[in-house]
Order: structure tokens, then C-alpha cells, then sequence
């Protein structure tokens, strides 16, 4: 009997494994994804690259790839010049997967012809040599991210490094920066071009706080302000572990709520909206750990100004670290009450990226201390030293010893020796 049951599960194992065979999809001649493809240039060298969605990966390569946390990038590297270049696949996605672990982790259960597949895949791939004169098109298999998704890729020559940012909308999931119409927020002739001098006057001016859910109280301070060329310098943040943020809408939520209760990792989770320039953030960053519950959360508005022709973005950054319940919005993140060390963290993200050209800092909300703590929208103390950091991102790549300093203020030493009680959480 023992030996007949054991026939039986191998002849059905044996169809089972006969019954899935991998076969390469037929080629197209022109991929409907390449409506949506992006170009820029830089010199004799242009970079085209878009971003497959999970229905469009499946019909490239004829099997569910992102079901599998596997997202493909076309790419197109036209080099016009005389110089051989590399392109750094791990600037596109540090974790990038190879031609063979794609294929590998794609398989489904039974699958039959593996070698055939990881071929398919491996030709797939864009060659990482770009040769003098010539033009290289293909793939890169990178990690999965809904909805959109800000990177980068770096050719590097013989002394000679050129670098393409990219901020793409892949069909899917709603993201906070897609419903902006950047380049309608302000009227032509309102932005105004600042110097130096009056770059920081205009900084000094801002509002303390954002405002929170009502539009009228003041809630966490605004401490961080970007100068980067448009959204592309959200592929500096991307290439730092930092995830954009779904729109809030009742799948989102629930996803929120899951990820809270059971501990799952939810990376592109919404944020709640705060109030600046008499509207929500434009663009909404954070850095999840496992569970929404604990993470780094920044948030960004386009100003009606510009420094050198580069845009400037002043934002709200915050780190969570529980929940609790709150009278103005039922539950609710608790924020780190000492709020500069999520700045510090995104100066050390920046300079990390080799993408930081000078940092200063200018005054903010003001000071506030462990003894008598300022209050968010939801009653969180903080302290700070009231100053808000300004990073200057560079699109060439910038080594530590290479970053300036502007001479504005200085941030003092911290001063944690007054003691300092935190209130209960119940609310308020």
C-alpha cells in the first residue's frame, strides 16, 4: 500500500513538473511601454530609460515578475563619443537582481526549462560596456516599487562620470507628487531668482510650523530645505533607502492599518496632509523600518522662489516612533521628541549620496529645550534648536572632502543635561 501511494504522488509530481515549461513570449517590434520612455542628455551621451509595470513586465518576458518583488527597467545608452563608458547597474538599484536570480525567482511551481529562461533573461540584459560610438538597449532587473519610481544611473569613463535622474509614473498605485501640477502652482511672473544674501532673508521669513489638519494650529516645525534641479532630485533620496507615498485612500489605509496590528512592512504608506503655501505637501518621502509604526517621514512644498536657477523645496522631516491616541485624530503616530536627529539623518543621507554640494543652515522655529518643549498638531513635545538645514544638491557627484559650508548660522552643541518628562499618552 505504502509503496503504491508512494507511485502514485511521483507519476503526479512527474505531470506536474511536465505540465509547466517555460517558453520565451514572442518578440514586438515596437512595446507599447515605450510611449511612456524618458530621455536625457548630457553631452555626446543620452540616456532613455522607462519603467515597466507588472502587466507590462509579464508580457516582456512571459512570466509574473512582480509578483516576485522584481520591477525591469528599459534602458537606452546612446554614446556618441570616442570614449568607452560603464554604466554602474547598482546606481540604478543598489540590490539590483542578476539576468539568472530573476529568472530563478520567477519560476513557478513545476516549471520546466530553466536554462532556456535565465538564457532569455541574461539577452535581455543591457550590456553594462557602452562602446565608443555605438548604443546599448536593454534591461535592468530592479526591486519592485508601486506606483512610481525616482532613480538614477551613472556612466563612468576614463575620468569622466555622467549621471541621469529619472522620476517616472508606472501604471498602478497613486502617488502623493502625482497629483501636483508643478508646473502650474505659481503664475510665471511670481517666482522670483534669489543670491545668497537673499536666498536666506527668504528662508528666515517662512512660517515657524506647518499647519496642521484644521489649517490653523501650527504643528511640527519646518527644519529642512532642498535646492535641487525639479523632482529628479528625489532619485537622490531613492538611491538613500527612501520610499515616495501612496495617495491616502481606503486601500492605502487599510494597508496602514495591517502593517501597524501585525508588524508587515509597508514601504510606500501615506502620510497625513500638513499645510504650507496654503496647501497640502507637493511630495511625501519616508524610510519605513518593519512596520509603519516606526519611521523617518519627510515632507516637501515647491516654493515660489528659485537660487541660481535651481528649485527650491522647503519641507517638514520627522521620525516616528509608536502610536497613541489623540482627540484631533482618534489614532496617531508619536514623534521623536528630539526632532534634529531626523535632520542630521537626512544631512548624513545626502552627503552619503555624493549628491551634496554645500550645507548651511538659517534660522527657524527657535529654540525650544528638554525643560520647556515646543507641541505639534498632535501634542507631541519636541525639542530643537531651532534652526533649519539647507542642503545644495549637485547633479555631478561631490566626495565628502569636496562639500562647502555656507556660512550662515551654527548649529550649537547639543544640550540634553536638562531634565525633561514626558506627558501621558492618553488623549488630549
Amino acid at each position: 500500500m505504502r509503496a503504491r501511494t508512494a507511485g502514485a504522488l511521483s507519476a503526479a509530481f512527474a505531470l506536474i513538473m511536465g505540465c509547466a515549461s517555460y517558453s520565451p513570449p514572442k518578440s514586438v517590434d515596437t512595446p507599447g511601454y515605450l510611449v511612456r520612455i524618458e530621455s536625457k542628455s548630457d553631452g555626446n551621451v543620452r540616456a532613455s530609460a522607462v519603467v515597466l509595470s507588472a502587466e507590462e513586465s509579464e508580457r516582456a518576458f512571459g512570466t509574473g515578475l512582480a509578483q516576485k518583488g522584481i520591477q525591469p527597467i528599459w534602458l537606452e545608452i546612446e554614446n556618441r563619443g570616442d570614449q568607452e563608458f560603464i554604466l554602474m547597474l547598482n546606481s540604478i538599484d543598489p540590490g539590483y537582481f542578476s539576468p539568472s536570480e530573476a529568472a530563478w525567482i520567477s519560476r513557478s511551481f513545476g516549471e520546466s526549462g530553466t536554462e532556456e529562461k535565465i538564457l532569455y533573461f541574461l539577452e535581455q540584459q543591457i550590456s553594462p560596456v557602452i562602446a565608443p560610438n555605438s548604443t546599448a538597449r536593454g534591461f535592468v532587473y530592479t526591486h519592485l516599487d508601486p506606483g512610481g519610481k525616482a532613480f538614477g544611473a551613472t556612466l563612468v569613463g576614463d575620468r569622466d562620470v555622467r549621471r541621469f535622474e529619472f522620476v517616472q509614473e508606472v501604471p498602478g498605485l497613486k502617488m502623493d507628487w502625482m497629483h501636483v501640477d508643478f508646473a502650474n502652482l505659481y503664475p510665471p511672473g511670481e517666482i522670483r531668482d534669489l543670491d545668497l544674501d537673499a536666498l536666506r532673508a527668504y528662508l528666515e521669513t517662512l512660517p515657524c510650523c506647518v499647519l496642521g489638519g484644521d489649517r490653523e494650529t501650527p504643528g511640527d516645525p519646518l527644519n529642512v530645505v532642498v535646492l535641487g534641479k525639479g523632482l529628479h532630485m528625489l532619485a537622490v533620496f531613492v538611491r538613500q533607502g527612501w520610499d515616495m507615498t501612496e495617495t491616502a485612500t481606503r486601500g492605502s489605509v487599510w494597508r496602514t492599518i495591517k502593517s501597524s496590528v501585525f508588524g508587515m512592512k509597508y514601504r510606500t504608506s501615506p502620510v497625513s496632509p500638513l499645510y504650507v503655501y496654503g496647501r497640502r505637501q507637493d511630495v511625501a518621502l519616508q524610510k519605513a523600518r518593519g512596520t509603519v509604526d516606526q519611521r523617518n517621514h519627510m515632507r516637501l512644498w515647491l516654493a515660489p522662489v528659485t537660487f541660481e536657477g535651481r528649485e527650491i523645496w522647503v519641507g517638514q522631516i520627522s521620525r516616528d516612533i509608536g502610536v497613541k491616541l489623540s482627540s484631533k485624530t482618534v489614532v496617531t503616530h508619536r514623534v521623536d521628541p528630539i526632532i534634529d536627529e531626523s535632520r542630521f539623518s537626512l544631512l548624513m543621507d545626502t552627503a552619503a549620496s555624493q549628491s551634496l554640494e554645500r550645507i548651511g543652515f538659517v534660522k527657524g522655529v527657535g529654540l525650544s529645550t528638554p525643560a520647556s518643549p515646543r507641541r505639534n498638531y498632535t501634542l507631541d513635545p519636541y525639542y530643537t534648536d531651532g534652526l533649519r538645514l539647507v542642503v545644495f544638491l549637485s547633479r555631478d557627484s561631490v566626495s565628502l572632502d569636496q562639500i562647502g559650508w555656507v556660512k550662515w548660522e551654527i548649529p550649537p552643541e547639543p544640550d540634553h543635561s536638562m531634565t525633561w518628562s514626558p506627558p501621558n499618552d492618553s488623549p488630549n
